[in-house]
């Protein structure tokens, strides 16, 4: 064998050697340190958690992030009451979970999962479930099983139609359905009154189906997203509403019913087609944010006197007159007036780019 060979492999000898001695071994059991009853791990190829650090009695929160993980054993008698398993190799809810008897929140967002097993239904203690980005089919056996939470996140599942038994999610007071394929509900959504928040972005709906109309109780309503073309007369009746999401749909006029919705702090339906903006919505006392950017307005009314706004975006609209006054208005924070058709002279100019407590993009 030729000397420059032999170097050349007892090099590659060395470097394995090193590679071996600094490179942590992924069939050991991993451990790491409880911090204020928290374990966490992040980025950490493992397939193995220390059974004693589960078992810890200081332990109250596991959050295991983007680790590849596929399995993890909970024992019995732990404490935990939260556990993050976001973004690992899932595919099936860890049966071992069970065993956590004080669990009040359970998150496994980007995972495999395709089903909700029945023992999350003796989990007494348990709140929220978080199921966002995985593969459930969403059966009315999977709705039985999360019948007693009131958080529920099932976005990102390619859902395209809910069980007809949806309606017993009767504990339910959030229910995040967003970046499914949905169209419409089955009539026992409607049973769902005590919702407070419904999440629908970026579904397939082209209305706002009438069997949400009774819930007297919602306070966020989103609808980012879709296909919806009008605004039906019953949003008007949901007087606890504070949060309206209606952007990027084709929507072409607000209707003189949601001048009822005395309570709305945010109301975005910018990227719509709307060419008027009703006089009665100086009248929203409660009004904080609001966006109608990216429409079709060619006017604006004076806003100038209402008493919380605090942002309004009008960009990319046909608006030939500055809103001069909201540049003054005691409490502005934001201003967003870009691409517009006014035209603003060097002395204009000037003035708006004067330090003041309003950010104003133009």
């Amino acid at each position: 064998m030729k000397p420059y060979t032999r170097i050349g492999i007892i090099i590659l000898i060395v470097l394995l050697l090193f590679s071996c001695s600094t490179q942590r071994s992924t069939s050991v059991p991993f451990s790491a340190e409880i911090e204020n009853g928290t374990l966490m791990i992040t980025k950490e190829n493992i397939k193995k958690i220390d059974k004693k650090l589960l078992a810890s009695d200081s332990l109250r929160n596991v959050i295991i992030e983007q680790c590849g993980l596929r399995r993890i054993k909970f024992p019995k008698g732990n404490k935990i009451e939260s556990i993050k398993l976001f973004d690992n190799n899932f595919k099936r809810i860890p049966r071992s979970i069970k065993n956590c008897k004080n669990l009040e929140h359970l998150d496994l967002e980007h995972n495999q999962i395709k089903h909700i097993p029945r023992f999350i239904a003796d989990l007494d203690s348990l709140r929220s479930l978080d199921l966002n980005h995985n593969r459930l089919k969403l059966t009315e056996s999977d709705v039985r099983h999360a019948s007693k939470v009131k958080k529920l996140s099932i976005g990102a599942n390619n859902i395209e139609q809910l069980p007809e038994n949806i309606g017993i999610l009767q504990e339910c007071t959030n229910l995040n359905l967003g970046k499914n394929r949905l169209k419409d509900l089955p009539e026992s959504f409607a049973e769902l009154k005590q919702l407070r928040t419904i999440i629908f972005y970026e579904n397939d709906f082209e209305t706002i189906p009438e069997e949400i109309s009774g819930f007297e109780n919602l306070q966020h309503l989103d609808f980012y997203k879709n296909h919806i073309k009008e605004i039906p007369d019953f949003v008007g009746n949901y007087e606890n509403l504070r949060y309206l999401y209606l952007s990027y749909n084709e929507i072409e006029a607000i209707p003189d019913t949601m001048r009822n919705l005395k309570s709305l702090d945010y109301f975005y339906i910018h990227h719509n087609n709307i060419i008027k903006l009703p006089e009665w919505i100086v009248d929203m006392d409660s009004l904080e944010r609001l966006g109608v950017g990216y429409n079709k307005l060619i006017s604006m009314p004076d806003m100038s006197e209402m008493p919380y706004l605090i942002e309004l975006n009008c960009e990319g609209n046909l608006l030939e007159e500055f809103p001069w006054k909201l540049v003054f208005k005691p409490n502005m924070q934001m201003l967003i007036v870009r691409d517009n058709l006014f035209e603003l002279s060097e002395e204009e100019i000037e003035v708006l780019r004067q330090p003041r407590g309003v950010v104003i993009i133009f």
